[in-house]
């Protein structure tokens, strides 16, 4: 099956559109642990570790990407939504 025949299919149509419009329930399903393991993540050479860990802040950014929500202040308000932190795996709410 070629990726062109693969792009029509119902079924992977209904996964972009649920990837689209239910990124929380998305997440239930997706690793983003492999983050960690890059060198950007890793803590400060000062000692100073992240309040957040990367895969949070990824489900985080994606979620308001899909939501078309842009910039630090409108990000911050989605974030501060209580279903959203939750499912985005915080154990409160990003600053």
């Amino acid at each position: 099956m070629s990726s062109a025949t693969l792009q029509d299919a119902p079924s992977v149509e209904t996964f972009f559109n649920v990837a689209e419009t239910e990124t929380l329930a998305l997440f239930e399903h997706l690793s983003f642990e492999f983050l960690e393991e890059f060198d950007v993540f890793a803590p400060a050479e000062t000692g100073r570790t992240r309040d957040h860990e990367p895969p949070e802040l990824m489900r985080g950014f994606l979620h308001c990407y899909y939501h078309d929500i842009y910039g630090i202040r409108p990000v911050e308000r989605e974030l501060r939504n209580t279903v959203v932190w939750l499912s985005c795996g915080f154990d409160r709410p990003p600053s």
